[in-house]
């Protein structure tokens, strides 16, 4: 499934939340100094290039990719249905956005906002989740009022919150919208990272 804009968010609510500055967009992300000093998900200015997957240790593995559903399992836990893709910022993001767009060159310099998703392999695998799993998000709804859609960086979220989040057809923001960065060990997602998108 190919998603690379913020879905159910319109374009309405977006520069209603820009106009009155709830959170920057412009740039690309908020200053650095507005993000925790130990991280996970840096502002796109400040991280490195990453692709499909990166590597731990032999049992654990770093994927990219988009969530195309939370739902329960038979045995009562959660499991994911994701699709991977290719995240890339930088000067990768722009070499291989001008590559597939050869023409934006001289009006767009590179890629929009600083990053480029390739999601050339649809393939959906299914996952659990950890009942322990943790859970990192940059930017929700928090009570279903648009002044508290803001970033905050990594903040915890309970499994269970995730999923009632995910699935919330109200909610302002469409979860499904924004990239994960899920931590695999054992076969089992181990960790869950929002990866905010401008």
């Amino acid at each position: 499934m190919k998603k690379t804009t913020l879905g159910m968010i319109g374009t309405g609510l977006l520069a209603f939340v820009i106009g009155f500055g709830y959170f920057p967009l412009s740039g690309g992300m908020t200053p650095a100094s507005a993000a925790p000093a130990d991280e996970t998900v840096a502002p796109i200015e400040q991280t490195t290039t990453q692709s499909h997957e990166t590597s731990t240790d032999a049992s654990e593995q770093t994927y990219t990719v988009f969530i195309n559903s939370v739902e329960k399992s038979k045995d009562g836990g959660l499991q994911l249905e994701t699709d991977r893709i290719g995240w890339y910022t930088g000067e990768t993001a722009d070499k291989l956005f001008l590559k597939e767009n050869p023409d934006a060159k001289e009006e767009l310099g590179g890629a929009p906002d600083g990053y480029y998703i390739v999601n050339n392999d649809t393939t959906e695998v299914k996952l659990p989740v950890a009942a322990n799993a943790e859970v990192l998000m940059q930017i929700y709804d928090h009570t279903g009022s648009y002044e508290d859609v803001q970033i905050n960086w990594n903040e915890k979220m309970a499994l269970d919150k995730f999923e009632a989040q995910y699935n919330n057809p109200m909610g302002l923001l469409d979860l499904s919208a924004f990239p994960y960065h899920i931590t695999v060990k054992d076969g089992v997602i181990v960790k869950i990272v929002q990866q905010y998108i401008p």
